[in-house]
Parts: structure tokens; C-alpha cells; sequence
């Protein structure tokens, strides 16, 4: 499954719980709404997954634990980024492929 797989499941799962906040509604100039309500979540869900590495640093469970926490945290934070790429109408799959372009050339091997 690729990016863009993923979105297409993501938009269908979005329209199919539309309600009183419309979740797929497209990112415009006059109305960003869902832009600013998915940046809150995704750093809303990227203090999760900080919260969790630090409690993991400090010795408050196991490493068996933080990986067991840690792809739910990561498809959390992926649902809004691919949020907000599709109602920006952003290829994010494009986007991933284009940067990793340019890391290339700004951090080539050793």
C-alpha cells in the first residue's frame, strides 16, 4: 500500500463521519478551519508520542512497552498529516518524493 492508498482510504472514512465538523473539507484561502483543526491534532498527537518517549526515558515502564505504544501513536500523528495534505490539496506521496530529492543532494553520502 502506498501514500496515496492510504489517503483514499482516509478521505472515504472522513466522509462517511461527516457531521456537525465537516472532516473533509477542503483547506481555501477564506476558509481554513480544518487546516487549523488538524494542525492542533497533530501536535496535540506528537505531545502523545513525546509524553510516552520521555516517561520511557525516565524509567517509568519498560522498552517492550514503548514499543508496543508507539505504532498507535505514529499512525495517529500520519492520519493528521495526510489530513491535512489532502484538503490542501497536497500529493503527499509527490511531496515525500520530491524532498527526499533534495535531501540527496543537500546531505549526500559519505
Amino acid at each position: 500500500m502506498n501514500l496515496n492508498e492510504l489517503t483514499e482510504i482516509q478521505q472515504r472514512f472522513d466522509r462517511s463521519r461527516e457531521t456537525n465538523f465537516p472532516w473533509s473539507q477542503p483547506v481555501t484561502a477564506d476558509d481554513h478551519s480544518a487546516l487549523l483543526h488538524n494542525t492542533v491534532g497533530l501536535a496535540g498527537e506528537v505531545g502523545e508520542l513525546a509524553n510516552l518517549v520521555k516517561k520511557f526515558d525516565r524509567g517509568d515502564f519498560p522498552f517492550a512497552k514503548l514499543i508496543s505504544e508507539l505504532p498507535g501513536e505514529l499512525a495517529d500523528i500520519l492520519i493528521y498529516v495526510i489530513k491535512i495534505s489532502y484538503q490542501s490539496g497536497i500529493d503527499l506521496e509527490a511531496a515525500m518524493l520530491h524532498k527526499l530529492e533534495e535531501n540527496e543532494i543537500r546531505f549526500p553520502p559519505r
